[in-house]
């Protein structure tokens, strides 16, 4: 997977997940907890080659903002980085 379509899987997950939370009672469709949102990114990041994922960990490293949707794709990089034995 290239991250042009990572960034894409990303937008459809986003889409998919139409709200994302820390709580995990919220029956609603499209609601999504933190944690299984940040597992659907693993399964994604595990999908880019070491080259494009130490490109996107550069990248998100130096976000702006912080909110829950960030806080589980930093998630997902440090589970993603210790499994490709990065850190």
């Amino acid at each position: 997977m290239t991250l042009d379509e990572y960034y894409q899987s990303f937008s459809d997950l986003l889409r998919e997940a139409k709200t994302v939370s820390h709580c995990s009672d919220r029956p609603e469709v499209g609601h999504m907890s933190s944690n299984e949102f940040c597992n659907r990114i693993c399964e994604l990041l595990a999908k880019l080659s070491d080259d494009d994922f130490s490109n996107f960990a550069t990248k998100l490293k130096f976000s702006k903002h912080f909110n829950v949707v960030i806080q589980a794709q930093v998630a997902a990089v440090n589970r993603e980085s210790r499994r490709r034995g990065l850190i």
